[in-house]
């Protein structure tokens, strides 16, 4: 009896677990992937069409919520050797220190997942301007 509740509430905590797991695909064929939250803000991942380390959006208010979602203001930050730095830096919400960043809008067409996100961005203290919209990656392909 007990290992059948041990069993139980472990696969209860997979599942949970597995909620924050998304994915969408970009037109150039890259993946945004829902990483982790730092408390209320989501922190996204991606890799830049140019430098090597990961780039990063980091959505204020949308942290622990997996439903119910709509637009979102944010930043996005890159690594320095993926392109022009700006005249300030910017701190993230886990304290890292970046030159490249600037402000990034996030819109989800509906509101739980599957959904198709619209994303803008500018450089440094610039509007977004930059509009690309990524596709949900659910089972075997984009959805």
């Amino acid at each position: 009896m007990i290992r059948a509740l041990t069993a139980a509430a472990l696969l209860a905590s997979i599942g949970l677990a597995a909620s924050a797991d998304e994915v969408w695909s970009l037109p150039s064929g890259n993946q945004i992937v829902y990483e982790r939250d730092a408390g209320a803000t989501a922190i996204l991942s991606y890799k830049p069409e140019v430098g090597l380390e990961a780039g990063y959006i980091f959505v204020p208010g949308l942290g622990g919520y997996y439903s119910g979602r709509g637009a979102y203001q944010g930043y996005w930050v890159e690594a320095a050797d993926a392109g022009p730095v700006c005249a300030a830096s910017l701190v993230d919400a886990e304290g890292k220190t970046w030159q490249r960043w600037g402000i990034a809008e996030v819109k989800f067409q509906k509101p739980d997942f599957p959904s198709k996100i619209t994303l803008k961005r500018g450089d440094c203290f610039g509007a977004a301007k930059q509009k690309i919209t990524a596709k949900p990656v659910v089972g075997a392909g984009i959805q």
